[in-house]
């Protein structure tokens, strides 16, 4: 998944918390309303069929919210006390499961989520919502770690060769060039390449 695409969905995501806060609330007056007939304070039941749910605290603040999210999924919502959503589970727009948790400034910060391939991918953001750590599986399904300098440039690329020799590790300079690579030959030997912004260097490895 490319960097701009990660923005892209991160973008949709709090886009999508916002417009369950503003469906979710509407059901708060109902349970207000119900606590109010003078109903015992606790009740037990088996089943409980309600189209949303609000949690809410002693004075009114919904800290938990489940219901449907618009497009016919389900989301869990949590609050923090200073009304703030911090966490949020439901589902992307292919129908894949995602987790959202978010800073008390209404930054995302951490999400799991399933890329266009179907594999599983963490991310981390900063504060500002730009990412730094990316772990999940490339193109060929093999393992994959990408970190991100602050202006959202790969800084260090770890995974598996395309020839399939072993690990590769390449590390990139401030304009994205690969400057070092650490990889194993086809006799399982490692080797360290060293370039230089152009791509002139050389690769060492042990001696026969």
């Amino acid at each position: 998944m490319e960097i701009e695409q990660r923005l892209t969905a991160l973008e949709r995501q709090i886009r999508q918390l916002r417009l369950l806060a503003a469906a979710l609330g509407t059901g708060l007056v109902a349970l207000l309303s119900l606590g109010a007939t003078g109903q015992p304070a606790v009740q037990d039941f088996q089943v409980v069929r309600t189209r949303d749910l609000l949690v809410v605290d002693d004075q009114g603040r919904v800290m938990c919210s489940v219901g449907e999210d618009g497009e016919g999924n389900g989301r869990l919502a949590l609050n923090s006390r200073a009304d703030k959503q911090v966490f949020v589970a439901g589902a992307d727009e292919r129908g894949n499961g995602q987790m959202l948790i978010s800073s008390n400034t209404d930054q995302g910060v951490f999400s799991a989520v399933v890329d266009a391939d179907g594999n599983g991918r963490l991310l981390v953001g900063s504060r500002k919502q730009r990412p730094l750590v990316s772990a999940g599986a490339d193109k060929q399904g093999h393992g994959q770690f990408l970190l991100f300098s602050g202006s959202e440039r790969t800084v260090l690329s770890a995974g598996v060769d395309a020839a399939g020799n072993g690990g590769i590790v390449d590390l990139f300079n401030g304009a994205g060039q690969g400057v070092v690579q650490l990889s194993c030959d086809g006799q399982g030997a490692g080797m360290v390449g060293a370039y230089d912004a152009k791509g002139a260097g050389r690769a060492l490895k042990p001696k026969p």
